[in-house]
C-alpha cells in the first residue's frame, strides 16, 4: 500500500468511517485514490472525458455500496479499482471498441519523452487483457505489486510474471517498429519458481 493508505490496522476502522458516510472519509479517499482511478480508466478507455465520467462513476457507485464491501484483507483501492475496471469496461462496450489508447499518457512520462502514442496503442492492443491490466495499473496508475495483485485477485508471483511477458512483448513490438522502448528490463530476473 501506499505510504499514506490505513494500515492493515486501521483498514477496519476507515471502512467502518466509510460506511457511516463519514464525510471525512470520503474525502480522504477521494483525495488519496482519484488521481490513481482516473489515470486507470483513461488508459482503459483512451479519453479524457470519459476517464472523468469512469472516475467519477467509481466513487458514486462506492458511496452507493459501501455496505457490500468486506475487509478481508483487501484494500478498499483494490475494491474502487474493480469498481472502476466494471465502469471502464460498460464505457469500452458501449462504445464498440476494445482497443487501447490512442493517446496515452502513462505516469512515468508523456509520449513526448519516448512513448509514441499511437504505436503503444497498437503494442498494447496486442496483450492478453490481464498483461494489459498490469501495465495499465502499473504505469498508468502506479500501483505496486501487491496492489495488482489485490486488485486482479492474484498471486503476486502471477502479476510479476504477466508484467514481464507484458514488458517484453511491448519491447518486441517497438523493436520491430524501429524505435526504442524506454522501460528497462527487470535485471534482478523472475521470482523464484517463476519462468520468463
Amino acid at each position: 500500500m501506499q505510504a499514506d493508505d490505513p494500515t492493515e490496522e486501521t483498514q477496519a476502522a476507515f471502512a467502518a468511517r466509510l460506511r457511516a458516510l463519514d464525510h471525512g472519509a470520503w474525502a480522504e479517499l477521494y483525495d488519496r485514490h482519484h488521481a490513481q482511478i482516473w489515470r486507470y480508466s483513461y488508459g482503459r478507455t483512451g479519453s479524457r472525458d470519459a476517464a472523468d465520467d469512469v472516475a467519477a462513476q467509481a466513487f458514486a457507485e462506492a458511496i452507493s455500496s459501501i455496505h457490500r464491501y468486506r475487509d478481508q484483507g483487501r484494500p478498499i483501492l483494490a475494491w474502487l479499482y474493480v469498481i472502476a475496471r466494471n465502469l471502464a469496461a460498460k464505457q469500452l462496450r458501449r462504445t464498440q471498441t476494445d482497443a487501447p489508447a490512442t493517446h496515452v499518457e502513462p505516469s512515468g512520462g508523456s509520449p513526448e519523452e519516448g512513448l509514441d502514442g499511437m504505436v503503444l496503442a497498437d503494442a498494447l492492443g496486442r496483450l492478453t487483457n490481464d498483461q494489459r491490466e498490469v501495465v495499465v495499473l502499473r504505469f498508468y496508475s502506479g500501483y505496486s505489486t501487491r496492489e495488482i495483485a489485490a486488485a486482479m485477485r492474484k498471486r503476486e508471483a502471477a502479476v510479476y510474471s504477466l508484467e514481464v511477458r507484458a514488458i517484453a512483448a511491448l519491447r518486441r513490438q517497438f523493436e520491430l517498429d524501429g524505435r526504442h522502448f524506454p522501460v528497462e528490463a527487470d535485471k534482478n530476473g523472475p521470482l523464484p519458481g517463476i519462468d520468463k
